[in-house]
């Protein structure tokens, strides 16, 4: 009988764990993210989901790869994705032609880019005459691209741009001739170096500010849904302390979406973008100056254009008012 009772209870204690299991998955508010490179400056998108910090903060979120600004953009506005972790730029430049897209986040405001060219280029003016390839027309590359060459001294007119696609297909570009150069990002830089591509123009030590990694939204979405924003926005950044407090754990994830085993490739990524993005990460009206500056070299009618309309600081400010930062970090350390 007190075993047949035992039994009784075990059964029932299992049968509640499933339907509270059952219950809280139900519960689970179901949204879906983005995101647009395969760079380390994504490392704390990734960590929130593989360590499963959405679904701590009652979310299901469906996280999927857009490569390429433009297709990110409107991928967001069509409502297919509701968060999207790219660069600004692309967001800001829907923002001046009528979209109510906005930036509520922003832990990295410098470059990552690179113009890598073949081994035979060894300084900017072999340049002209060139085919360059960037991504898609329109989109960060192309701007970065065509800035980078306008600060050296080479205009459109002088090299070939064409659209060739993500990072990958960049680097296959170059590997087979193709191109003469490309702009690319990230572990993509270090890769092409290892492969005897030569860095011609590196991003980072020219005068530009730029979101380089921010959260995107449409304010009709955020201004419906502002509890789903701080919840996704509190897995987001908690993703970031765990990305700098646990480096193994960090290695495991870049292995998976970096799609690497080279520990020489993880090491240099996890180094730079653990110094790189910023814990707190409060978007800014000058970053957003700046971003409206490169904008202006293609488009002259959004040159004086008032950017502050786009930048959207009150999720992150909400954060912090509520002590979240601090909390993080009492548990991750800094």
């Amino acid at each position: 009988m007190a075993r047949m009772k035992s039994h009784r209870l075990i059964a029932t204690f299992l049968l509640l764990r499933c339907v509270t299991s059952i219950a809280s998955a139900a519960a689970a508010e179901k949204i879906n993210a983005s995101y647009g490179a395969i760079s380390g400056s994504m490392a704390q998108t990734w960590v929130a989901k593989e360590a499963k910090l959405f679904e701590k903060y009652g979310l299901d979120l469906n996280l999927v790869y857009i490569s390429g600004g433009p297709r990110s953009i409107m991928s967001l506005i069509g409502g297919s994705v509701q968060f999207v972790n790219h660069s600004g730029m692309p967001a800001l430049e829907a923002f001046q032609r009528g979209a109510d897209t906005a930036l509520i986040a922003s832990p990295m405001n410098q470059l990552e880019h690179s113009l890598v060219v073949q081994k035979n280029i060894v300084n900017v003016e072999q340049l002209r005459g060139k085919v360059l390839g960037m991504s898609t027309v329109g989109s960060l590359t192309d701007i970065l691209l065509r800035e980078g060459l306008r600060l050296n001294g080479i205009g459109d007119k002088d090299v070939t741009i064409v659209s060739v696609g993500d990072l990958a297909a960049r680097l296959n570009g170059l590997q087979t001739g193709r191109i003469h150069g490309a702009i690319i990002a990230g572990i993509q830089t270090l890769t092409a170096n290892k492969l005897g591509f030569r860095t011609l123009i590196d991003y980072s030590k020219l005068p530009i500010e730029i979101s380089g990694s921010g959260i995107l939204v449409r304010r009709s979405y955020v201004s419906k849904n502002p509890d789903t924003t701080l919840r996704f926005l509190k897995a987001w950044i908690e993703g970031l302390y765990l990305f700098k407090a646990k480096p193994e754990f960090a290695f495991s994830v870049l292995k998976k979406y970096v799609a690497t085993q080279d520990q020489e490739v993880l090491s240099t990524i996890y180094n730079l973008y653990k110094e790189k993005l910023m814990y707190k990460p409060t978007p800014t009206a000058s970053v957003a100056k700046s971003m409206l500056h490169l904008l202006s070299r293609n488009s002259p009618q959004v040159a004086g254009a008032n950017p502050e309309g786009f930048i959207e600081t009150r999720f992150v400010n909400e954060l912090e008012s509520t002590g979240f930062f601090d909390e993080m970090t009492r548990q991750y350390g800094k």
